[in-house]
């Protein structure tokens, strides 16, 4: 369904997703992440329709319609940034469920759900608290450990530079302390990251964070947790490329169950949920499996593009656990 008019049914769901959205429709997107973000929102506009949901998107008016063979999706077509403003008010006034997918970067993913739960709105997904933990990656560090889960022990870069730790030829990552998945992060020995980061501007620096590199095979767990339940939809292997120190994700293998001990994954996830409330939804958990042990990297408390995967949908949809939280309009 095709529209510049907002439809409701008797079950409709309101379905963001950032960069498709309109959000940038005076920007240039880089095709890389553009296509995540199509790949997202198609394979969740997909399984929600299979439930018999409506689902209402917004669009920006440069991409083409989103497929739909079961006339169930609603679009509204953003071509401006004044548009979008107004067309993200309207749908907050008009609907009642959301489901976001966003990057958490500069905090754009927590503030979204702010407005939701401001005007007390249904969300499909974490809760603000817990979002704005998982997106410093400095304090989610610290919250880890203190709660006994194996993850690399983070500092801010500029007090990295001040440390003993600096001038040994081990191996760091860095990257920004409110970034999302491999975005603007570094593989450097200790000589190269103290070049690097003493190049910084001041107010850049003070937003980096730098850990110690983990060898071991990179991963990462897709999870759904419900208010009774935490499912492991899927164990994902992570294939990053490194060029002139940047790490990239190049591509994600779902369905991947055997690279972890289920029992040891279950016992993971507890961890994460009973430490993290507010963690609703979906959830995607990095992660490094070294020698000795299964490292915690980071947690993205959304949708990833892991979700898009065939081998993580095949044969069931992983959506329907949502199906008793989708309320009547």
């Amino acid at each position: 369904m095709k529209t510049n008019e907002f439809q409701t049914a008797s079950m409709t769901l309101f379905i963001y997703e950032h960069l498709t959205s309109g959000a940038l429709a005076d920007e240039a997107i880089s095709p890389s992440l553009l296509q995540e973000g199509e790949a997202m929102l198609a394979a969740i506009c997909h399984d929600i329709t299979a439930l018999g949901c409506h689902i209402t998107v917004m669009r920006d008016s440069r991409l083409p319609a989103l497929s739909d063979s079961t006339g169930l999706i609603s679009t509204v077509w953003v071509d401006s940034p004044a548009t979008y403003r107004q067309i993200w008010q309207q749908s907050l006034n008009q609907f009642q469920q959301f489901l976001i997918i966003a990057p958490e970067t500069n905090g754009l993913l927590g503030q979204l759900v702010t407005e939701l739960e401001q005007r007390q709105k249904h969300h499909l997904g974490s809760s603000a608290g817990a979002i704005k933990l998982c997106t410093d990656k400095l304090l989610s560090s610290q919250w880890l450990i203190e709660h006994g889960i194996a993850t690399p022990r983070t500092v801010n870069a500029a007090a990295w530079l001040r440390t003993s730790a600096a001038a040994t030829e081990a191996g760091w990552i860095i990257k920004p302390q409110d970034g999302a998945g491999c975005e603007q992060t570094f593989r450097m020995s200790a000589p190269q990251a103290r070049s690097y980061l003493k190049s910084l501007a001041p107010s850049v620096l003070a937003q980096q964070i730098v850990q110690p590199y983990i060898e071991g095979t990179p991963l990462s767990l897709s999870l759904l947790i419900t208010d009774s339940d935490i499912q492991v939809l899927s164990v994902n292997r992570q294939h990053i490329e490194e060029s002139d120190h940047q790490l990239h994700l190049s591509r994600c293998e779902a369905g991947q169950q055997d690279l972890i001990k289920a029992a040891e994954a279950s016992r993971l996830t507890q961890q994460i949920h009973a430490t993290i409330p507010g963690l609703w939804g979906f959830v995607g958990i990095d992660l490094v499996q070294s020698h000795d042990a299964l490292w915690l990297i980071e947690i993205n408390p959304r949708l990833t593009v892991s979700y898009a995967e065939a081998a993580l949908r095949q044969g069931h949809n992983p959506a329907l656990s949502l199906q008793p939280y989708l309320q009547e309009d």
